[in-house]
Protein backbone atom coordinates (compact mmCIF):
# COMPACT_ATOMS: atom_id res chain seq x y z
CA UNK A 1 0.00 0.00 0.00
CA UNK A 2 0.92 3.60 -0.36
CA UNK A 3 1.63 6.07 2.41
CA UNK A 4 1.33 9.59 1.46
CA UNK A 5 3.93 11.29 4.43
CA UNK A 6 3.40 14.90 5.19
CA UNK A 7 2.87 15.61 1.55
CA UNK A 8 6.95 14.92 0.84
CA UNK A 9 7.18 11.41 0.56
CA UNK A 10 4.94 8.39 -0.68
CA UNK A 11 6.18 5.10 0.80
CA UNK A 12 5.07 1.56 -0.45
CA UNK A 13 4.19 -0.33 3.20
CA UNK A 14 3.34 -4.29 3.32
CA UNK A 15 1.53 -4.49 6.68
CA UNK A 16 0.21 -7.96 7.48
CA UNK A 17 -3.47 -8.51 7.89
CA UNK A 18 -5.44 -7.04 10.89
CA UNK A 19 -2.83 -4.18 11.31
CA UNK A 20 -4.01 -1.02 13.07
CA UNK A 21 -3.41 2.80 11.84
CA UNK A 22 -1.22 3.03 14.84
CA UNK A 23 1.11 -0.01 14.15
CA UNK A 24 1.00 1.24 10.86
CA UNK A 25 2.62 5.22 12.26
CA UNK A 26 5.32 2.80 14.40
CA UNK A 27 5.78 1.00 11.55
CA UNK A 28 7.21 3.96 9.78
CA UNK A 29 9.36 4.82 12.81
CA UNK A 30 6.78 7.69 13.77
CA UNK A 31 5.10 8.41 16.80
CA UNK A 32 0.88 8.33 17.30
CA UNK A 33 0.99 11.08 19.25
CA UNK A 34 2.66 13.49 16.02
CA UNK A 35 0.50 12.95 13.49
CA UNK A 36 -2.93 12.98 12.12
CA UNK A 37 -3.86 9.72 9.73
CA UNK A 38 -6.83 10.24 7.11
CA UNK A 39 -7.83 7.01 5.25
CA UNK A 40 -9.60 7.83 1.80
CA UNK A 41 -9.93 11.09 3.00
CA UNK A 42 -11.68 11.05 6.23
CA UNK A 43 -9.64 11.09 9.82
CA UNK A 44 -9.69 8.22 11.13
CA UNK A 45 -8.57 6.88 14.74
CA UNK A 46 -5.05 4.87 15.65
CA UNK A 47 -7.11 1.54 16.33
CA UNK A 48 -9.04 1.36 12.65
CA UNK A 49 -7.73 -1.41 10.62
CA UNK A 50 -5.62 -1.11 7.62
CA UNK A 51 -7.72 -1.77 4.38
CA UNK A 52 -6.17 -2.99 1.84
CA UNK A 53 -6.17 -0.62 -1.21
CA UNK A 54 -6.94 2.35 0.58
CA UNK A 55 -5.51 5.67 0.38
CA UNK A 56 -3.11 7.31 3.85
CA UNK A 57 -2.14 9.85 4.40
CA UNK A 58 -0.10 10.98 7.34
CA UNK A 59 -0.45 14.49 8.58
CA UNK A 60 1.90 16.20 10.91
CA UNK A 61 0.43 17.35 14.48
CA UNK A 62 1.47 21.44 15.06
CA UNK A 63 1.13 23.03 18.02
CA UNK A 64 2.89 25.51 19.51
CA UNK A 65 2.13 28.38 22.17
Amino acid sequence: MLVDIFGREVREVKVPANTRIADLVKMLGLRVSEVVVSVDGEVTTEEELVRPGSRIKLHSVVSGG
